[in-house]
């Protein structure tokens, strides 16, 4: 297993919150940070996982993703087409979808700021920014 890695930091995090630290959170957070993509299906994620340990199962891996997410340590982001990817949370930033080319932006929290407090302030709505994904077509796809 890798020492001194992305994964080790989070779990670090992780443990210091109250959470355990078990054999499936720690190969699938290092199958995630090695495959080097920020946002990653669970799919990736499963090949990632059995290159290290071909006997994984896949229903373990979805497990970890789902208690990952509630613990706080990843986050998901769900695209037109349905599709799930997974990236470990980091900075809280919200994503810019496209619909046509499935691109993903990760953009700054301030974008929303406006909008955010208007809700707050008028109808006393707290957003939860760093879920939001906003749904478009990137520069490439153009407006058609």
């Amino acid at each position: 297993m890798v020492t001194n890695s992305q994964a080790d930091v989070v779990l670090a995090q992780l443990r210091a919150d109250g959470g355990r630290v078990t054999r499936s959170r720690r190969i699938v957070l290092e199958a995630m940070f090695g495959l080097g993509d920020h946002h990653l299906t669970a799919a990736d994620i499963v090949q990632g996982v059995r290159a290290v340990d071909p006997t994984f199962h896949e229903s373990t891996v979805y497990r970890t993703l789902a208690r990952l997410e509630e613990l706080g340590v990843i986050a998901t982001l769900s695209s037109s087409d349905r599709t799930t990817t997974y990236h470990v949370g980091g900075h809280a930033h919200l994503h810019a979808s496209c619909d046509r080319c499935g691109a993903v932006l990760g953009l700054d929290l301030d974008v929303l700021a406006p909008v955010v407090d208007a809700l707050a302030a008028e109808h006393g709505f707290a957003v939860a920014a760093g879920r939001t994904v906003l749904h478009g077509r990137c520069r490439d796809c153009g407006d058609d």
